[in-house]
């Protein structure tokens, strides 16, 4: 990839490298619905039983690789504080970027905010599929991840990525 970056940096606008809710709903619709959701789990991921500890596993090991991303690149990784305008608390970080020369994710923020997500329940009755489970949307509070980043244009962009 550094390679690639290299030879064709300059041809490149911008690199997106997280799902956030526009590409979900845009693109991933299938995603915002239950049954695409055990569809997901079952053919791609391998996981007859879609249940809350295989939801919480997955968002378990996406914060944990948040957390080794932030730690690798030396990124700092913060809660959101209220009445602190994030432009203006991420200006040094994106400042000593663009001075370097560089791209790429330079800020996160955390932030606990309400969105949809699934609520996983064990059917009342006996099924014939003993794996299924029974995914109902809900709205509740999870951590949001915002990633401040500066594009191969220089550009200070953010990218929102909800992660229950």
């Amino acid at each position: 990839m550094e390679l690639f970056t290299q030879l064709f940096g300059r041809l490149l606008v911008f690199m997106y490298h997280c799902f956030d809710r526009i590409v979900i709903h845009g693109y991933l619709s299938g995603l915002s619905r239950p049954e695409q959701v055990v569809y997901f789990f079952r053919q791609v991921v391998g996981i007859d039983t879609v249940d809350k500890d295989v939801l919480s596993r997955r968002t378990n090991e996406y914060q944990q690789w948040v957390e080794a991303y932030a730690r690798n690149h030396e990124t700092p990784v913060e809660w959101a504080e209220k009445g602190v305008r994030k432009e203006d608390h991420v200006l040094p970080w994106q400042r000593a970027m663009v001075r370097a020369k560089r791209y790429g994710v330079y800020f996160i923020f955390k932030s606990m905010e309400q969105g949809p997500t699934f609520r996983c329940t064990t059917p009342k009755y006996p099924t014939k599929d003993p794996n299924h489970r029974i995914l109902a949307p809900q709205r509740s509070r999870f951590t949001h991840y915002y990633f401040k980043i500066v594009s191969c244009r220089r550009q200070s962009l953010t990218c929102h990525h909800p992660m229950r």
